[in-house]
This record gives C-alpha cells, sequence and structure tokens, in this order.
C-alpha cells in the first residue's frame, strides 16, 4: 500500500474523530480503513491511535506524525494544484493583513509593483500587526516580524532585520548619548507597540549574555509612523526593526545607538492556514514577497 495513501487515511481518521466517519468521507469501508491504520502502525512500529467502543485518542506518537501528515498532505495537493492550474492567467481575491511599520518601510511599493504584474488577482491589504484568526477573518497571508507563537498556521521565512535604537542628532546633542543599555532608563524612550513586553527592549553583552531593560517614556504607539516622527522631532529614544528607520538613518536624520549590544537578526515571515488546496494566486504573492524582501 502507498504510505502517502495511507498516511491520507490516518488524517482523514483523525480529522472525523472515528473509523466510521472516516470511511464515509473516503467512500470506503469501517473496516478497511481500520485496516490501514493498522497497516500504518505496523510498519512505523509504533502506536498512533488508542482505540476503545467509544472515542479514539492520539498516542503521542501519533500525534507527531498526525502533524507530520497534515503538512506533507496540504504540500502534496498544493503542487497538484500548482500544475493543473498553471496555464492560466492567476486571478481572484487575496485578503493580507501587514504591520503599518512594513508598509512605510517599502513593503507597501511591492504591493503596487504586484498589481502591477497580475492585474487579475485583487489585494486588500489590512494595516495591522495583531494576532488574528486568519481562517475565522478570511484572511489569506499575514506578514508577521520576530518570533513566531506555536499555531496551526504554516509560516515562511521571506527575509531578516535587526532591531535597532535610534535617536535624532538633535536629541542626542541635548540629552548625551547611552553608552550602555542600562543609560537607556535615564532617557525618555518612544514604545512602539502596546504591550508590556515592548518597554523591555532586549539586548545581547559582549560576553554573549542576553539582557532585557526597563525603559520608560512619555509617548506610546503601536503606529510606527508616529513613533517615527517623535524621534525625527528629537522626543526621544526609538528601537524597532531595522527597516523602520533605514531611509532616515542613510540621510542622516536618525542615528544608530548601542550598535555593539544588538542581537541577532529576527525573522520577517509569511503565515498562512494549512490548506490542502492552497490557491495559486497566494502562492504567486508570497513567492513574490520573498523575492523582492530577501533581496
Amino acid at each position: 500500500m502507498n504510505t502517502l495513501t495511507l498516511m491520507e487515511t490516518f488524517a482523514v481518521v483523525v480529522e472525523a474523530g472515528s473509523f466510521t466517519a472516516a470511511a464515509e468521507r473516503l467512500g470506503l469501508s469501517k473496516s478497511f480503513v481500520s485496516k490501514q491504520v493498522s497497516l500504518l502502525e505496523r510498519d512505523l512500529g509504533a502506536r498512533l491511535l488508542y482505540r476503545t467502543t467509544r472515542k479514539l485518542s492520539l498516542s503521542e506518537e501519533g500525534s507527531q506524525f498526525y502533524n507530520h501528515c497534515k503538512h506533507i498532505m496540504a504540500e502534496a495537493e498544493n503542487a497538484r494544484a500548482e500544475i493543473m492550474d498553471s496555464q492560466s492567467a492567476p486571478r481572484g481575491k487575496i485578503r493580507i493583513t501587514v504591520p503599518q511599520s512594513l508598509i512605510i518601510s517599502g513593503v507597501g511599493l511591492l504591493f503596487i509593483q504586484f498589481q502591477h504584474q497580475y492585474p487579475d488577482i485583487d489585494l486588500n491589504v489590512i494595516a495591522s500587526g495583531r494576532v488574528e484568526d486568519l481562517v475565522e477573518e478570511g484572511i489569506d497571508i499575514a506578514l508577521r516580524v520576530g518570533q513566531l507563537e506555536d499555531s496551526s498556521l504554516l509560516s515562511r521565512r521571506l527575509a531578516e532585520c535587526t532591531f535597532q535604537v535610534v535617536a535624532s542628532p538633535e536629541y542626542v546633542e541635548k540629552w548625551g548619548e547611552p553608552i550602555q543599555p542600562a543609560d537607556l532608563t535615564q532617557h525618555n524612550c518612544l514604545i512602539y507597540g502596546d504591550s508590556k513586553l515592548n518597554r523591555a527592549w532586549p539586548f545581547r553583552m559582549p560576553s554573549g549574555e542576553s539582557i532585557t531593560v526597563k525603559v520608560k517614556g512619555n509617548l506610546t504607539s503601536n503606529d510606527g509612523t508616529l513613533i517615527v516622527d517623535g524621534m525625527l522631532n528629537g522626543l526621544g529614544i526609538g528601537f524597532g526593526p531595522s527597516f523602520l528607520f533605514k531611509k532616515h538613518v542613510e540621510e542622516g536624520a536618525l542615528q544608530l545607538l548601542l550598535t555593539r549590544y544588538y542581537q541577532q537578526p529576527t525573522t520577517i515571515s509569511a503565515l498562512y492556514p494549512l490548506s490542502r488546496n492552497l490557491p495559486r494566486r497566494v502562492r504567486i504573492l508570497i513567492d513574490f514577497l520573498a523575492k523582492h524582501l530577501s533581496g
């Protein structure tokens, strides 16, 4: 029996919750479905399901294997769909959420370029950094910066960026330059994001030790534009992803501080729902962003 077929049968059993329901979905007999799962367990040398007269439950090995099955089946279906629709021009709607800081950093221009290249695809770009239920809200892609929470979503790394400490030359001239991270407690720091975590700025000491410095300031906002404007006008020191400040640093309007204490680069990722039939238009947009952001 083909291993991929056995994996698909097992995944359907888990999702359906019983051999009977799985058999109905697959158009097979209950006994045949049960036999396929038993064959898979024998082949793996591990029990995947605990069976009782009332219900099925996953073993630890079964839970781990099921997660692999979901991803493999999704990729297999995506490959099939890609071949089937590769001859037609991509069309349809895509809803994508993007942190505003990414939009103002230049990613917004990429969407314009994408529309020129694929005019039959309708983009709905939502400026939002909050964590949504993508399936419930009908969102195809969510761009995120930083460490991702464990979830049932699939992710693809698009690019890397470094979190930087930045201020205007005017602010530094008036209030002095912090020499080490602890000095930030004596400065007015502009807080990007409304979580308590955004007030604990992470650094890496020359010894390799990771520390956080709790900062305070008189301006907090989840609008990256407002934080950057505050820094440009000498209001305080900011902390955020490099793409947020790149243009202003290159022009000399902002300067980097505490550069020897920066942590390792973090990741810009595209999140999308696990699907056995990811639309080609969504795959094309993800590929487009990966190509241009990584470059």
